[in-house]
């Protein structure tokens, strides 16, 4: 894999108009893109391309993120680790409104290929083949899936109506490791028959075949590390005192395990442009209540929901949140989103 630093704007933020503000709509202004990292494969594959087909469009909308952090004590410490856990679940969402996420990202991957000087031709012969050669996956099918670093999520898959359910390429689906990951193998030998399916059709057309995948995090789940100097007590408790916090913020986001480019060029392997950091669009896509007790009520500080120290011997906790999504923002928020994901994933293209 080839390192690959854009450097012409960074895709942060989309601003809110003020006239959205008060509809819950997403607007998209022009926003700064500098230093979004992507890893490329195949640079060859990428470059000199200004028409394609679009084979697949579809997003891994996350409907469960979970992380949990672990703090020792000082040396002084008598006591074990302190642990605490942030899940948060994403509710309010129907089938319907998923799959309508789905097709305004597909209007938005189109728009922004156009933008960026890339011509999409029709597709529907492509899709007719693909139809009678591999059928598409059903839309609504759930993975677990580890993301490391003590963290796990849940998603969903959708693909845009035009391609009558989620096309699967290679690596796409998300999949939990070992025995738990076996009821995932027929969708991926699907996967690798939609690849050399498009590898040939490209060969044979001349034209270049995209796939795109977006995972849609509705959520951010951040880790803070520091020390505390605390007094020691008469039993010796004290001393350097290592603290761990976690804070978790609303707003979509896209997930960089579960976001990329596939490129099937005219000739030689597929391609492949990846990014390594989440593109966020600001602006809230719901409320965020706290259900750890079973009793829903109004989250206390949302940049700021938990802080667990080390040092004074062993604690657990976990905090549980539901977001309910408001249906406009949540499918408006992924239009631009989506928009701004291709455009930086174009960024990879030579």
């Amino acid at each position: 894999m080839d390192a690959l630093q854009i450097t012409r704007r960074k895709l942060i933020a989309t601003a809110l108009a003020g006239a959205a503000l008060s509809t819950g709509l997403f607007i998209s202004s022009p926003a700064a893109v500098a230093g979004v990292k992507l890893k490329t494969s195949n640079k060859r594959g990428l470059a000199n391309i200004k028409q394609v087909r679009l084979g697949s469009v579809a997003l891994a909308c996350l409907t469960e993120r979970r992380r949990q952090i672990s703090v020792g004590g000082g040396f002084r410490s008598m006591g074990g680790a302190s642990q605490a856990t942030v899940q948060t679940n994403l509710s309010g969402l129907t089938d319907a409104d998923f799959q309508a996420a789905a097709d305004a990202a597909y209007t938005a991957v189109i728009a922004a290929l156009c933008a960026n000087g890339v011509e999409v031709l029709d597709n529907s012969a492509l899709l007719a083949s693909l139809q009678e050669s591999e059928p598409v996956q059903a839309n609504g099918a759930e993975y677990a899936f580890p993301e490391g670093n003590k963290q796990s999520s849940k998603a969903v898959m959708y693909g845009a109506s035009a391609f009558g359910g989620y096309v699967p390429l290679p690596e796409w689906t998300p999949t939990a490791p070992g025995l738990a990951g076996m009821g995932s193998m027929g969708l991926v030998m699907s996967a690798n028959r939609v690849a050399t399916l498009f590898s040939q059709r490209a060969a044979e057309d001349g034209v270049p075949i995209l796939g795109i995948l977006i995972g849609v995090s509705p959520v951010r789940i951040e880790a803070d590390f520091g020390s505390d100097w605390r007094v020691p007590d008469a039993f010796g408790n004290g001393g350097l005192t290592r603290t761990g916090a976690l804070s978790t913020e609303t707003g979509l986001s896209s997930h960089p395990l579960l976001t990329r480019l596939e490129v099937f060029p005219t000739s030689g392997k597929p391609a492949q442009v990846r990014t390594e950091e989440e593109i966020g669009i600001q602006g809230g896509v719901g409320s965020l209540t706290d259900t750890t007790d079973g009793v829903t009520q109004a989250a206390q500080g949302i940049g700021n929901v938990l802080s667990v120290l080390g040092g004074s011997g062993r604690q657990s906790k976990t905090t549980r949140y539901t977001l309910e999504a408001d249906v406009p923002s949540y499918a408006a928020g992924v239009a631009a989103l989506s928009g701004d994901v291709t455009t930086a994933l174009l960024g990879g293209f030579s």
